[in-house]
């Protein structure tokens, strides 16, 4: 099983007022989630953020891909192996500080990685303790 790391892995860009924030994850195999499960996480993560940040539920948006997913604002030369990069679209952010912050936050870590363990119980895709490193 792997070991819950209070470490995030983000990084934030601000591009015309949205900030992006991803989050490497451990834990969960990316190629066994269907792409209606995909998009639950999607959701499911994006629920998470807005209620943590006091943002608008539409102003956040959340993808899961691979982890060695290279991302044309994160690339993944140099980035710790993972098993999934969740990235995330934070819309009319203000703050590309307050984002990273939250997003470095146990708080809003420990509720994605609840929220995700819940969502995917059933689903197969679950490789050991889900994490965020």
């Amino acid at each position: 099983a792997v070991q819950a790391l209070l470490l995030a892995a983000a990084m934030v860009q601000v591009v015309c007022q949205s900030c992006h924030a991803d989050l490497l994850m451990k834990g969960i195999n990316y190629a066994a989630l269907s792409q209606q499960q995909q998009q639950a996480v999607g959701q499911t993560v994006s629920a998470q953020i807005a209620a943590e940040t006091g943002m608008a539920a539409q102003d956040v948006m959340c993808k899961i891909f691979a982890g060695n997913y290279n991302a044309a604002w994160s690339p993944s030369q140099g980035r710790p192996p993972a098993d999934a990069f969740l990235a995330s679209l934070v819309n009319k952010c203000g703050s590309a500080e307050m984002v990273l912050g939250v997003f470095r936050g146990p708080q809003l870590q420990s509720k994605i990685v609840s929220a995700l363990q819940s969502a995917l119980a059933n689903s197969g895709a679950l490789i050991g303790t889900i994490s965020i490193i």
